[in-house]
């Protein structure tokens, strides 16, 4: 029966010693009758005490099997059994429990004994049923080590069922932070980057899950790794610097798997500031009159600008930059970006460059008068897929383009190649009315667009020597002699029927005279390039395309300072 207030408060005045009497001898319920209290410092001390201190129910039934008689062992072992499930889990009937286990141990040591010889020790079942079997089990120890060392650590399951079985076990802390630990790391694990893994591993350095999180990192690491190298100019270069700054990657992991070199870390962090790349139309452009015209057609980011920037680096190659029009400062700055081995962004707008030159053959008194023009590629192709009839002209392709395509010089055409955009490319614009607009195109169409283009326009096609293929960014496709191979199979796969539509009209217009008719194909590259849109010049590429142009371009015979230099210098 539950005390009435007034009876609590005075239990409550009297001294510890004197509560714990009454809650020993069955007069007082603790916790509820004094719930009242459980703020105060006696409710406190008193709880305290009790922890040290059996139940009055323990006391009592305690008292009754050791009144009962050894003779009747069934009963007598049943009591035991019974009392030790009962009462162990409450922390003051511990001795009381102790003394209990002590005795059913010594009623049952014998037939224990031959089990326990016959007990596989490789099963936690086996193990469970024998404690549960003799509850007085001189090897609670060796149980409760043996089903820990068996507890399958990373199974969230396996760890609470020992502590369920071993709430006072041995490895009952561990088991505890083990769960913890679980939780957290499948957290981690779960959707796992390699920001929050390498967190993971620094706070976390005691964690059983290291080993995981490190292998699982590693992984993650050699997948990034690879991510760089297949194209690195779309790798985002504040994300690589996140890495290296959390630690990630280090400045000699990065060079030794070819993701930069010791030049292109330090840009990373200490580029220099660039001119601004200069992309002004010309509506009215003046053609320089006598030289052959070497176009670049391609797709937005095919290369175009990086195909240009390296003729404009070849070694013969000596360029207007007084013409009159703004191609000679896109030169400048080009050749500016080149030298400091970074590539621009991409071309814009209508946008069409005109660069005027002249090549200088070693010991040859023949000059090769060029004008370089870089055409437009996301203004052409974003007319293509803005117009549901597919209707385009020159002018499509860039302010100016439909004088400068017509005029009466002889013509070199290249289309630009990407191989690393096989798939679909997004093109954004704005409308007349200033509104953004996006489109979702493909290469192959695109240039298949281009072709068409030319075709329906005889007097390009009677004025022009060539229309050969350059495959751009051929440092991706492997090393400089697996190249070649490699672009002819990527070019036959994507344009084999624009192959044979142009070489029928190559052979209509005597157009790739030297080869047959048939388009050619070239493999072109700056250097080898790295994330950041940073690259190690290699002039290669760029004085062999310029050997070919000039043996494709109209000469003229030329004395003068050059020839006469080279002379003296031969």
């Amino acid at each position: 029966m539950a005390l009435t207030e007034q009876q609590v408060n005075m239990v409550m005045s009297q001294s510890v010693e004197q509560i714990k009497k009454y809650i020993s001898q069955g007069l007082i319920s603790f916790p509820d009758d004094l719930a009242k209290y459980k703020d105060s410092p006696k409710y406190k001390a008193i709880e305290k005490e009790l922890t040290s201190m059996p139940s009055h129910e323990a006391s009592a039934r305690w008292k009754e099997i050791e009144a009962m008689d050894n003779s009747d062992l069934a009963t007598l072992t049943a009591a035991l059994g019974s009392f030790i499930s009962v009462y162990g889990s409450y922390p003051g009937n511990q001795t009381l429990v102790d003394s209990a286990r002590l005795r059913l141990s010594s009623l049952t040591a014998d037939v224990e004994r031959n089990d326990w010889e016959k007990i596989d020790d490789r099963s936690i079942t086996a193990l469970l049923t024998h404690r549960r079997k003799y509850q007085s089990t001189s090897h609670e120890t060796d149980i409760d080590n043996r089903v820990w060392e068996l507890t399958d650590k990373d199974n969230a399951m396996q760890v609470n069922r020992y502590i369920q079985e071993f709430p006072n076990g041995l490895h009952r802390v561990e088991a505890q932070d083990m769960l913890g630990a679980q939780e957290l790391w499948k957290g981690v694990s779960t959707d796992a980057d390699l920001v929050t893994l390498s967190d993971y591993i620094q706070e976390e350095s005691l964690s059983p899950f290291i080993p995981m999180a490190t292998e699982m990192l590693q992984e993650l690491k050699r997948a990034e790794i690879a991510k760089m190298l297949e194209n690195p100019g779309t790798y985002k270069v504040d994300f690589l610097k996140l890495l290296i700054d959390e630690k990630i990657f280090s400045q000699q992991e990065l060079i030794a798997h070819g993701v930069c070199t010791a030049g292109t870390f330090d840009m990373l962090y200490n580029s220099p500031e660039l001119p601004s790349i200069e992309q002004t139309e010309n509506s009215n452009p003046q053609i320089a009159k006598g030289a052959t015209d070497v176009f670049l057609f391609g797709i937005p980011s095919s290369g175009k600008t990086c195909v240009l920037m390296g003729l404009l680096g070849s070694k013969n190659f000596v360029y207007d930059n007084a013409a009159s029009g703004p191609g000679g400062t896109y030169a400048d700055n080009l050749s500016i970006y080149r030298r400091h081995n970074k590539a621009p962004g991409r071309t814009y707008g209508n946008f069409v460059a005109q660069i005027q030159g002249m090549v200088y053959r070693d010991n040859s008194e023949t000059v090769y008068p060029i004008n370089l023009i870089e055409m437009s590629g996301e203004e052409f192709a974003m007319k293509i897929a803005l117009n549901p009839e597919n209707l385009v002209d020159f002018e499509d392709m860039g302010t100016g383009a439909t004088k400068i395509l017509t005029s009466d010089n002889r013509k070199i055409i290249f289309i630009v190649i990407d191989p690393t955009a096989d798939g679909l490319i997004k093109l954004s614009s704005t409308l007349k009315d200033g509104s953004p607009v996006t489109r979702i195109v493909e290469q192959d169409i695109i240039i298949t667009k281009m072709v068409n283009m030319l075709i329906k326009n005889p007097k390009v096609l009677k004025n022009t020597n060539a229309i050969h293929f350059i495959l751009t960014k051929s440092d991706t496709l492997g090393s400089r002699d697996e190249r070649d191979k490699i672009a002819v199979e990527r070019i036959r796969q994507l344009y084999g029927k624009t192959i044979m539509t142009l070489r029928d009209i190559c052979k209509t217009y005597s157009i790739n005279k030297s080869t047959d008719y048939q388009p050619s194909l070239f493999t072109f590259s700056l250097g080898e390039f790295h994330v950041g849109d940073l690259f190690e010049y290699d002039s290669y590429d760029a004085d062999k395309l310029m050997n070919i142009v000039t043996s494709m371009a109209q000469g003229r015979k030329e004395k003068g300072f050059f020839n006469s230099i080279q002379k003296k210098m031969s």
